[in-house]
């Protein structure tokens, strides 16, 4: 089973994602956010396989997240 996290502002696509990845054989949503601060929180203590990212957010940017959570989950794939 790959475990994957959302982090996107927009809620139709978040929620639209999550359709998606729950409707896929082998694959699991673990965690979706609005915003990047709610994922450093959360993301670490469930470490995904797969953390599906949007680069602009409000607040701290997409960018400065991932290399945020590269520190907090080595393992972790990135995708922006």
């Amino acid at each position: 089973m790959i475990r994957v996290a959302i982090i996107e502002d927009d809620t139709r696509i978040r929620e639209a994602m999550v359709v998606l990845l729950e409707g896929s054989s082998g694959i699991r949503c673990v965690g979706a956010y609005e915003n990047a601060e709610e994922g450093l929180t959360d993301i670490p203590l469930k470490q995904p396989d797969i953390v599906l990212m949007d680069i602009n957010l409000p607040g701290m940017s997409g960018i400065k997240c991932t290399w945020l959570l590269k520190e907090e989950c080595p393992l972790c794939r990135l995708l922006c």
